[in-house]
């Protein structure tokens, strides 16, 4: 009896060893995987960025390697043969950083276009996506102009539309609306810029106009969105003191 407890003893602790054993190689080899077999993981400082025709921007690419050290190498898919698109540095050793350049000429098409980022290395790749929204860099903006005064006969000289960050002025077309007694105007503008608008006029009673004045209306940003070069009904009014 007492012969048969020990022998019982004695295979329990062996197949505890070997359990211990089994746990320890298995550990082992999942340790030795790590440091072994490369891991590459790729993002970008954005998923989603604005550009101008005929302008250029920049986003923070960051590469992350875990595992054996290899040599990794950047680059883009992008459903567009005119946007073109540089990496600095375009090749890395382990975890790096790099500034990806996105040069969109004047005749790319407005719209929304898919990126996406590669980091291949020896033995694995991953992958990050970005939308590149090309935004005109022109946009047509039209309404219509009208000035409420006390005197009877008002005559607009010219609809002023000055760039706050450039000081330069843009002059609209004015077409007199007879029937209604206001202008229709329409300029073109920089997307994405704002602009402080001024009107310039003539005034008097019935059709004598001896006087002029001019009169600040307001700010306003000028955007249109990728696929869009037109700004419609954006109309303006003036009070006259």
């Amino acid at each position: 009896m007492t012969q048969t407890s020990i022998k019982r003893r004695k295979i329990l602790f062996g197949s505890i060893i070997i359990v211990v054993l089994v746990i320890s190689l298995i550990g082992a080899v999942i340790i030795y995987n790590q440091l072994i077999v490369t891991r590459i993981s790729l993002s970008l400082s954005t998923t989603q960025i604005k550009i101008l025709q005929g302008s250029s921007s920049q986003i923070q690419v960051n590469v992350k390697s875990q595992g054996s050290p290899e040599t990794t190498t950047l680059d883009t898919n992008l459903n567009s043969s005119a946007i073109q698109c540089c990496f600095s540095p375009a090749t890395g050793k382990s975890s790096f950083n790099s500034t990806l350049t996105i040069n969109v000429p004047d005749s790319t098409p407005t719209g929304n276009y898919s990126l996406t980022a590669r980091a291949s290395g020896n033995t694995t790749r991953s992958n990050a996506s970005c939308i590149i929204s090309v935004l005109s860099k022109n946009v047509e903006v039209s309404g219509d102009i009208r000035i409420f005064s006390p005197y009877t006969s008002i005559i607009i000289n010219s609809l002023q539309f000055k760039d706050t960050k450039t000081m330069t002025i843009y002059t609209a077309s004015l077409t007199l609306d007879k029937s209604n007694l206001y202008y229709d105007y329409t300029v073109v503008l920089k997307n994405e810029e704002t602009y402080n608008i001024t009107v310039n006029f003539h005034y008097g009673i019935v059709s004598i106009i001896p006087f002029s004045a001019s009169g600040f209306i307001g700010s306003q940003t000028v955007y249109a969105p990728a696929g869009n070069s037109t700004i419609t009904g954006l109309n303006l009014t003036y009070n006259q003191p």
